[in-house]
């Protein structure tokens, strides 16, 4: 699939091209290497992308602002994980006082998991899981350790506590570090609904920090595809597709996930649609072979949605036109239709009606 019609229209980023194949950066001139950590950057994926090519490509072979790059995110990486090593040993030993184990969601995840491609993966917060039970109780210990609410409207606290997957978010008082504390990894209103027990019974240690959990392969995986698809978020939308390419090469060799067991999860957690959504979109961006085999088996367990291509015109749009350079129809609109969706997946519709226009009577109020 990968494009096939499209690219007769809109050819493919030079970074989607060189993400699917690093070997391709033997053939470009200074002026295309400029493109590619131009469009690289942008996406918050030129580390992950200068990896690559290295493990092809010496980089002593490459332009000297290429090299320097490198270094560049060599440095800032040792720094994000030194950093993060230090915060979430700091909030498992906190909570572990109060006999709450840490599990990390999403990037930090991934770091602390020693995922080599997370080694130079951005992320602006880090991200808990703990029991809705334990909510008040572990709010209440970060609020005595410094970590303080940021989102202080009235109706934003409401939002959050009644109908949300997670506090209102918390900012360190000195350190400026934010922390996002679910109990969930969707709303609570949301069309789909993974019960957090399973999510909790199937964690692990994270390999780098033995007093934190990580979740298992299969729901790391499921929880990275409904964040991507379910959560409107369209600025690291290429990032978050690269996140579940690298995933499944990790979780299918190391961690010897199978194709059966993914689907058997997804269908456990309520995420099969997610599933889908992810494997087709993974084989259309970067034609992934893991990708093709998860349609195949939900096809034949009779589990592929009868609708899978209605979203292909707006989520096209969102991966592949992440820079400038690259200019893509209908990109605002199908920016403005994911934002929209996700919102129709989060609640009702009466509900959501409701939360829009008072949002908006906000803004205006605001201004």
């Amino acid at each position: 699939m990968g494009f096939r019609v499209r690219e007769e229209i809109i050819r493919l980023p030079l970074l989607i091209r060189v993400l699917r194949q690093p070997d391709l950066a033997a053939s470009l001139d200074e002026a295309s290497w400029g493109l590619l950590m131009r469009q690289a950057r942008t996406a918050n994926v030129l580390g992950r992308t200068l990896a690559a090519i290295e493990t092809c490509i010496p980089s002593v072979e490459w332009p000297l602002r290429a090299q320097q790059a490198l270094v560049a995110e060599n440095h800032l990486a040792d720094h994000r994980l030194r950093s993060l090593h230090w915060e979430a040993a700091g909030l498992a030993r906190l909570l572990n006082g109060v006999g709450t184990r840490l599990v990390l969601l999403k990037g930090a995840a991934y770091a602390l998991d020693e995922h080599r491609f997370a080694r130079y993966r951005h992320f602006g917060d880090i991200d808990i899981l703990v029991p809705r039970a334990r909510l008040d109780e572990v709010e209440r210990l970060l609020n005595a350790s410094g970590w303080l609410g940021t989102k202080l409207d009235p109706y934003d606290q409401l939002y959050y506590r009644r109908w949300m997957h997670e506090l209102p978010p918390l900012q360190h008082l000195h350190r400026g570090t934010n922390l996002d504390v679910h109990h969930a990894i969707l709303p609570l209103t949301a069309r789909y609904k993974p019960d957090s027990a399973l999510l909790f019974g199937g964690a692990r240690e994270a390999r780098a920090l033995p007093l934190v959990d990580v979740l298992s392969p299969a729901d790391m995986f499921l929880h990275a595809a409904a964040h991507l698809f379910c959560e409107g978020e369209h600025e690291n939308a290429l990032r978050n597709l690269l996140d579940l390419h690298d995933l499944l090469e990790v979780f299918f060799v190391a961690e010897s996930l199978t194709v059966a067991e993914l689907l058997d999860r997804a269908r456990v957690l309520d995420l099969t649609v997610v599933l889908a959504l992810a494997a087709r979109y993974l084989e259309r961006v970067f034609t992934d072979r893991n990708a093709v085999a998860i349609s195949g088996g939900l096809r034949e367990n009779g589990l592929f949605p009868k609708r899978h291509d209605y979203g292909d015109w707006m989520f096209d749009a969102v991966f592949l036109g992440f820079h400038p350079s690259q200019p893509i129809p209908f990109l605002a609109l199908a920016r403005v239709t994911l934002y929209l969706r996700a919102h129709m997946l989060r609640m009702p519709f009466g509900q959501l009606a409701v939360h829009l226009t008072r949002k908006a009577l906000k803004r205006k109020k605001d201004d």
